[in-house]
């Protein structure tokens, strides 16, 4: 995936220095730049009492963070170019206002739920729904280094491109890629008694899909020799799917919108389910 700038948010937390060493690494991988953007209110309490101290307090302590996210770039990675962003304001507004198509956007989740999405993690949630770029969502819980990279299938128009971004990822990490196709296994159309060798059954359904899956993926095998993959198609809900597959992956790559079994992500529930829930960093592949 080629890649113009890799753009981070960070702040204090725990999970935001996870984000920003995930976005050193893929700046030393991809050969790009980092921009660091940090977003900072003036405290509350302090407004009371005197707004320019206030927002002097504030800058001060804004300066700080990005000074420290600049030196542990330049003690982890020398080589990058680092550029900084220091706005007052909201932090979901200056990272889309920062992002450009082209661009690779590194935000922390802390979220665990949706409720935890509303209170703490809803910079992640507009960013990621929103932002003109591919995005990649970074869990407390990820592994870096451990399991392959899995991407979500659905046999949309977008699907190749997304199906790219992850052999690259997996190429680049040097580990296995895992591509899921989820299908809803439905009532046959017939009635019971009658069967017809013309109608799919769950089992034939999934045997169909396996085998077209695994077509659309055998140029890029050739392409990505090192990349060992594996083609699972199953029934059930596609956002489960893949949530039971980050269990033991490195990264779930996905398109920003789909058809068929992924229907509506990052646009509902789904794609909610599984920025909140999914157990490594989600990397939304905008082409």
């Amino acid at each position: 995936m080629s890649t113009e700038q890799i753009v981070v948010g960070v702040d204090a937390s725990a999970v935001s220095w996870l984000a920003l060493r995930w976005a050193t690494a893929e700046a030393v991988r991809r050969g790009v730049s980092l921009r660091i953007v940090h977003a900072f209110h003036a405290h509350l309490p302090d407004v009371a009492y005197n707004v320019l101290q206030a927002e002097a307090n504030a800058l001060k302590q804004a300066t700080a963070v990005v000074d420290d996210a600049v030196e542990d770039v330049r003690r982890r990675a020398p080589g990058v170019d680092v550029r900084t962003e220091t706005v007052s304001g909201g932090a979901a507004a200056a990272l889309l206002e920062a992002a450009r198509p082209g661009d690779l956007v590194v935000v922390g989740n802390r979220g665990h739920s949706e409720l935890a999405a509303t209170l703490a993690g809803s910079t992640c949630q507009q960013v990621a729904m929103h932002a003109p770029a591919s995005v990649a969502v970074i869990r407390p819980q990820m592994r870096a280094e451990a399991g392959p990279v899995v991407v979500g299938h659905d046999g949309s128009r977008t699907a190749e491109a997304v199906l790219l971004t992850a052999f690259d990822q997996a190429d680049a990490r040097d580990c296995g890629l895992v591509v899921v196709r989820a299908f809803r296994p439905s009532t046959p159309p017939w009635p019971a008694g009658a069967p017809s060798p013309t109608l799919f059954t769950a089992a034939t359904a999934q045997a169909a899909l396996t085998v077209g899956l695994e077509r659309v993926v055998a140029p890029l095998t050739d392409r990505y020799p090192k990349v060992k993959v594996e083609v699972r198609v199953a029934g059930g809900d596609p956002a489960q799917l893949l949530v039971e597959a980050s269990r033991t992956a490195r990264l779930v790559v996905v398109g920003s919108r789909g058809h068929g079994g992924f229907t509506g992500l990052l646009l509902g529930s789904v794609g909610l389910h599984l920025l909140h829930h999914a157990q490594c960093g989600v990397l939304i592949s905008r082409p």
